[in-house]
């Protein structure tokens, strides 16, 4: 019914390697592949990756980015936590003390964006040493069929306190001329531009806070674009 439902002790090397998750949300399969390094995406699952909720972990970024919803149970029943809802701050969720995380439920990608084409991307700049995103970014763009953007979604990790929509991304880009004819590397430059608009960029020893907001600005722009040629099928 246009979901596609992960237990939570899925791999992230099975969300790669998974053809269902490759054909119906194929952006979580293309950021589970980005995760760590082989030994982690063969050990380390999406029920856990998610719980840790580390700021510059892959996945939260795709799960803010498509809607996904949680959900959790606990010794009173379940119950059901939207992905923005979920991440609170470093290493903190919504997950009470008695509950755990049972699957993970994200649109796919027909019913993101129905009668539209959809393309997805999600791109990072991985630390050198964790291979931690010092930014991630996952974008979904869909046009219709005068290449007109009706749908957006982007998600940013890495850049803040948590994962979070960039939402004033989303707004300069909804409703634009994406075509041939449109001037879309100065469209995506603009919108991009506001990526970290009201947003705490993170600062440490590797990326200071200028570095790493112009970093979500790059990023933004590169995932977004990426997106946009798949959703013409280039």
């Amino acid at each position: 019914d246009g979901q596609l439902v992960v237990g939570a002790l899925t791999t992230h090397g099975e969300l790669a390697a998974s053809g269902t998750v490759r054909e119906h949300c194929p952006l979580l399969a293309e950021a589970a592949g980005c995760v760590g390094d082989l030994q982690v995406r063969n050990r380390g699952t999406i029920g856990g990756n998610l719980a840790h909720a580390d700021p510059a972990s892959d996945l939260p970024a795709v799960a803010v980015a498509l809607g996904a919803t949680l959900r959790l149970a606990g010794p009173t029943g379940s119950r059901e936590v939207a992905a923005e809802d979920f991440f609170l701050g470093p290493l903190t969720t919504a997950l009470g003390p008695d509950e755990i995380l049972t699957d993970v439920r994200l649109p796919t990608a027909a019913a993101l964006g129905p009668g539209l084409r959809v393309g997805s991307a999600y791109v990072k700049f991985p630390h050198p040493a964790s291979g931690y995103a010092v930014v991630g970014v996952a974008a979904v763009v869909g046009l219709d069929a005068q290449d007109s953007c009706r749908l957006v979604r982007v998600g940013v990790t890495g850049a803040a306190s948590r994962a979070f929509r960039a939402r004033v991304v989303e707004q300069a880009l909804e409703g634009r001329q994406l075509g041939p004819g449109a001037d879309v590397a100065a469209v995506l430059e603009q919108a991009s531009s506001r990526a970290t608009d009201g947003v705490e960029v993170l600062e440490d020893l590797f990326a200071g806070r200028e570095y790493r907001a112009h970093l979500c600005r790059v990023y933004v722009k590169r995932a977004l674009l990426q997106a946009l040629q798949r959703a013409r099928g280039a």
